[in-house]
């Protein structure tokens, strides 16, 4: 009888815990569904979308990319594929995004830098700072034109392919110190270590790739240019001579 009994006990035990682990159950479920419900009322509807961080690509695409729309719960949004969705643009590097209860979502986003740009055929193609193929384009971009390197394929998301590695590290590693330091070439050449650059119209730069590089990096040439800015001095030659000195010879 004891073991009779003990037997009885214990399933009456396992049934009260499993009606309290379905009661639990219910409980938890109700609650997911009165969340849901609250969250798509229109208090929570997006009426606003902010995007920040941006310079040379628009509101209106970032927004376009990221699939955000007004009117629609602001919980909808999901940041993990909002920002995968974004980054399907290869010009941008970072994105983060943000729910400001209880109607506003912010995107911050980070452009890729130190751009650059090759000739490839009658196509151009544009890079990250890395050598990663952003875009082929028919048209030249507002970017730095790197000459004398011969591209030999090219396909978004990849690495440029060339035969003159050690020349392209050193053109896109010149390009990122330029930005670093506010400058800004719009055509370079590097031959071995003879380096020519052209700043804009017919403003250029020539010396030794080293010695132009600590040039960048000291801020001579920086200062060299903004002062001949300044006088209205646009037509010329900047020579980078050893140590980082440069001199102009002005063209008439």
């Amino acid at each position: 009888m004891r073991r009779d009994n003990r037997t009885e006990n214990g399933i009456k035990k396992k049934k009260r815990r499993k009606k309290r682990y379905l009661l639990k159950f219910a409980v938890f479920l109700a609650l997911c569904g009165i969340a849901a419900a609250v969250a798509h009322i229109n208090y929570f509807d997006v009426t606003e979308i902010d995007v920040k961080g941006n310079k040379d690509i628009s509101d209106e695409e970032i927004i376009s990319l990221s699939k955000v729309q007004t009117g629609r719960s602001i919980f909808d949004a999901n940041s993990f594929f909002v920002k995968r969705r974004i980054k399907g643009n290869l010009y941008i590097e970072k994105v983060s995004m943000k729910r400001e209860l209880p109607d506003r979502i912010v995107i911050n986003v980070t452009e890729k830098t130190g751009l650059a740009q090759f000739a490839f055929g009658k196509k151009y193609v544009v890079t990250d700072n890395e050598g990663e193929v952003i875009e082929v384009s028919k048209e030249m971009k507002s970017v730095t034109l790197v000459e004398n390197i011969k591209i030999n394929g090219a396909e978004k998301g990849k690495d440029i392919k060339t035969e003159k590695e050690n020349l392209l590290d050193k053109a896109l590693s010149l390009i990122r110190k330029t930005e670093k330091n506010d400058l800004y070439f719009s055509r370079i050449n590097i031959d071995g270590n003879k380096f020519q650059g052209v700043f804009f119209g017919d403003l250029s730069c020539r010396g030794e790739y080293d010695e132009v590089v600590k040039s960048i990096e000291s801020g001579t040439l920086k200062s060299v240019v903004y002062d001949l800015y300044q006088k209205g001095r646009e037509k010329g030659i900047i020579t980078v001579e050893s140590n980082g000195y440069c001199f102009f010879t002005p063209q008439k």
